[in-house]
């Protein structure tokens, strides 16, 4: 992804600290199955990768520790943290109740373009399940997340919802089929038809299916 360090400052990464990009950088790997639950972390890959020190990629590891997403293991080093269906499921019930808050709050803000914006979200996410693409519906599903909240305009929100997000989207690298993605899919199809008919209630109600269904 990245070539040496200097470009660890473009795009989404600008203005972060150092560890902080390296940390989203190991985090997308993860994502993206190229380091699986349960593999180690080589501190001197990453660095040889991202031509910088071990320091701050010990430091990215080190926050990556904190929000749960790797362990530290005795005598074995740090590896990607596999997480019991309990704590799944934990996760997954608090990110329910922050995107329906994030419904909740938006009411009467959904100007015209705003749904514009919204369902070519959507449509984005229809056409990844279309085309099959698991790992891409996931991201394209979670913007839409991340759109929502920023029309509530709640940044609480927001950065809750990031810190519960990373979780799930390492547990659906793993564990999702075609078939999950199309069940989520069928639910949160029809709440963002609920923010656009404005319903809000239908909207957090399917929302709530459709994270089940995530995680079923």
């Amino acid at each position: 992804m990245f070539g040496n360090t200097s470009n660890l400052t473009d795009g989404i990464y600008f203005g972060e600290s150092l560890p902080q990009q390296i940390a989203k950088h190991i985090l997308k790997k993860i994502i993206e199955g190229e380091i699986e639950t349960g593999e180690k972390i080589v501190e001197e890959d990453i660095s040889k990768e991202l031509n910088t020190s071990r320091a701050p990629v010990r430091e990215a590891l080190y926050l990556l520790q904190v929000d749960g997403i790797v362990e530290r293991i005795p005598r074995r080093g740090t590896i990607v943290k596999p997480f019991s269906q309990k704590e799944i499921v934990e996760y997954n019930d608090v990110t329910i109740g922050l995107i329906q808050m994030g419904i909740e709050f938006s009411q009467g803000k959904w100007k015209t373009e705003n749904k514009q914006s919204l369902r070519k979200h959507l449509d984005s996410t229809i056409d990844m399940c279309e085309k099959s693409n698991v790992i891409e519906y996931q991201k394209k599903a979670e913007q839409i997340f991340r759109y929502i909240f920023s029309i509530a305009e709640n940044k609480a929100l927001s950065r809750f919802f990031e810190e519960a997000s990373h979780i799930l989207m390492v547990f659906a690298q793993s564990q999702w089929s075609i078939e999950t993605m199309e069940n989520f899919h069928s639910r949160l199809k029809m709440s963002i038809e609920g923010i656009l008919e404005d319903d809000f209630i239908k909207a957090k109600n399917e929302i709530h299916e459709a994270l089940n269904r995530g995680v079923m």
